[in-house]
């Protein structure tokens, strides 16, 4: 009898989700990258490098790093990109550092975002529901 795999629970969270910016009023979808567990010394950011091409958006997870100001801080580490001028369906890649890869079907349309497929035991779990926290 072969062991069982451990069950793993996501490390990850992503919301993606129509933003306008308050400053210039432009709108843009935002994929707000968050960790799972709260940090409870330093507050941290996930640095994210977002491409696009053809139909398939990417977001590859680089690692964590203190925030610019280290004031003390509880909550989980977040990182964000945004784009605009994105409509129709594509493909959402989104890779750790170590290469592992999770795929997710995304449809946006001018009033929404839906999120559709999920591998078996995925590190990330998405969301179309907004975040709103004010940003340095």
């Amino acid at each position: 009898m072969k062991g069982k795999r451990k069950h793993r629970d996501p490390e990850y969270a992503l919301h993606a989700f129509h933003r306008e910016d308050e400053r210039t009023g432009r709108s843009s979808v935002a994929f707000l990258v968050r960790t799972v567990k709260d940090f409870t010394s330093f507050n941290y950011e996930i640095l994210l490098d977002a491409s696009i091409s053809e139909r398939t958006i990417r977001l590859k997870i680089l690692g964590l790093r203190t925030t610019p100001l280290i004031m003390p801080g509880i909550g989980p580490a977040r990182g964000m990109r945004e784009f605009e001028n994105i409509r129709g369906t594509y493909t959402l890649h989104i890779v750790k550092p170590d290469g592992e890869m999770n795929e997710f079907q995304l449809n946006v349309t001018s009033s929404q975002i839906t999120l559709n497929g999920s591998p078996p035991r995925p590190f990330i779990l998405v969301s179309s529901e907004p975040v709103y926290f004010s940003q340095p």
